[in-house]
């Protein structure tokens, strides 16, 4: 008899701490905080226009790189050049090429990546002849110089850039199917050439103006 009394006793006593264990787990879970973990930071370098000026530079303007140092004796770097002057080209100087003018020149154009356009900065005032061994050459005539970007279906022409005699303009290319590097010197009244670059976008019409910032 004594052993069933004790038994009778037991089982309300494991009811009561199990009830108590699970309190306490609740108590726990609600009060359990996450781990610390150890925050780490990662900065995001962003390109600049001007870094990304310089590298088009380096990599795009080959041509007109190695006139420059040639011409300055290797003092010049990409990133002395600073963004000047932007402007909108809203009202473009707008003509229709002709097409037989246009296949005479073709070969001196820079065609866009999908070849829809062409930079044109040889037809104006600039005539064609047969050198040696008949080949054709590019001969200057007009002292000042037009960039022009020409439709190839349509032969419609629009001035982007006009400079007089004392600026050179040495290449041109395109960075993608909208963007354009026009890269040359201009001659300071000391006679300097000083590097200049301008940037043009055919969606936006902006011109940018990049030059020494030593000036």
């Amino acid at each position: 008899m004594h052993y069933i009394r004790h038994r009778y006793f037991l089982v309300p006593a494991i009811i009561i701490t199990i009830w108590l264990l699970q309190g306490c787990n609740g108590c726990n879970h609600t009060k359990t905080t996450p781990p610390v973990r150890d925050s780490v930071t990662t900065e995001i370098i962003k390109s600049t226009p001007k870094d990304t000026l310089k590298n088009w530079a380096e990599q795009r303007l080959i041509q007109w790189k190695g006139w420059i140092d040639s011409s300055m004796a290797g003092g010049f770097g990409t990133d002395s050049l600073e963004r000047t002057t932007v402007d909108t080209l809203g009202s473009i100087d707008t003509t229709s090429m002709e097409v037989a003018r246009f296949e005479q020149f073709r070969q001196f154009f820079v065609y866009s990546p999908d070849s829809s356009r062409v930079i044109d900065m040889v037809s104006y005032g600039n005539f064609l002849h047969q050198g040696t061994h008949g080949k054709v050459v590019l001969e200057s005539g007009e002292p000042d110089t037009e960039v022009a970007i020409v439709n190839v279906q349509t032969k419609k022409r629009e001035r982007i850039l006009f400079t007089g005699p004392s600026t050179i303009i040495k290449q041109a290319v395109w960075v993608d199917d909208h963007t354009i590097l026009i890269a040359g010197g201009t001659y300071d009244e000391n006679n300097q050439l000083q590097p200049v670059i301008w940037k043009y976008d055919t969606n936006t019409k902006l011109l940018e103006n990049w030059e020494n910032d030593r000036l």
